[in-house]
C-alpha cells in the first residue's frame, strides 16, 4: 500500500515549469497557505505533517537526486530502514528508487522532497521527507526529538543510538503514519511515511 499523499498539498501551490523555474499558483491559493519554513524541523512539520506551504522561486529551487553529496545519498537509505546495523550497511538508493522532485531551500543544504504524485511503490518515492546538513549534533537531536518526544521515558538499554556521525535511525508511529529521523556523515533525514509500506531494497 502507498503512504499517505501527505505532502503534495505542501507542493501545489507551486509546480515545475523546468528544472531551474517554478511557476506560482492562483492567488487564493497562495494566500491561504504559509510560505515554506526555511528551518528543517518546522519545514518538515508544515510539508510533511500538516501538508500545506507555500514554495516561490525566491525560497525554492529544483534539485535532483545526482546533485546530492554521496553523505546525502546514504542518509536518504537509513531514513529507509529501522536500526542501526541496517543503515550502516545499506547503500545509497539508485536514483530510480528516488522518483520524487528535489527542492532545494534557501540556496543552502536543506531540500524538501515530497512524495510523487502516484504511488511509486519506491519507499522515498512514496514519502515525504526533508533532508538536511548538520551544523552540529543538536540538529540530529531535535529531529530525534520530533519523532521520539518522550524518549527519556524508555530505559537508555531500549533507546536507539543517538548520533548525527556515522549511520543513526529512530522510528515511530502516529495513526497510520511512520516518522523517521535518521542520520548519516553529518546529514540528517525526517521521513514521514505509510506504516505498511515495503522494505527498501537490501532491508532486512
Amino acid at each position: 500500500m502507498a503512504a499517505p499523499r501527505i505532502g503534495i498539498v505542501a507542493i501545489a501551490a507551486f509546480a515545475l515549469a523546468s528544472a531551474a523555474s517554478l511557476l506560482p499558483a492562483p492567488a487564493a491559493a497562495q494566500e491561504a497557505t504559509p510560505t515554506a519554513p526555511a528551518e528543517p524541523v518546522p519545514l518538515f512539520q508544515a510539508a510533511c505533517l500538516t501538508g500545506a506551504v507555500r514554495l516561490n522561486k525566491s525560497i525554492a529551487e529544483a534539485s535532483s537526486f545526482a546533485l546530492l553529496p554521496a553523505a546525502a545519498q546514504r542518509a536518504l537509505g537509513a531514513a529507509t530502514v529501522t536500526t542501526r546495523g541496517e543503515a550502516e550497511k545499506l547503500p545509497a538508493p539508485a536514483a530510480a528508487q528516488v522518483p520524487n522532485t528535489i527542492y532545494r531551500i534557501a540556496g543552502g543544504q536543506l531540500y524538501l522532497m515530497p512524495p510523487t504524485a502516484d504511488p511509486s511503490h519506491t519507499p522515498i518515492g512514496d514519502s515525504c521527507i526533508v533532508l538536511w546538513h548538520a551544523l552540529s549534533d543538536d540538529d540530529y537531536f531535535a529531529a530525534r526529538k520530533l519523532v521520539l518526544p518522550n524518549e527519556e521515558s524508555v530505559p537508555l538499554t531500549a533507546r536507539p543510538t543517538a548520533s548525527a556521525v556515522g549511520a543513526s535511525v529512530a522510528v515511530s508511529a502516529r495513526d497510520s503514519v511512520r516518522l523517521t529521523a535518521a542520520a548519516y556523515g553529518g546529514w540528517v533525514v525526517l521521513r514521514s511515511s505509510s506504516l505498511t509500506e515495503s522494505k527498501a531494497p537490501g532491508a532486512q
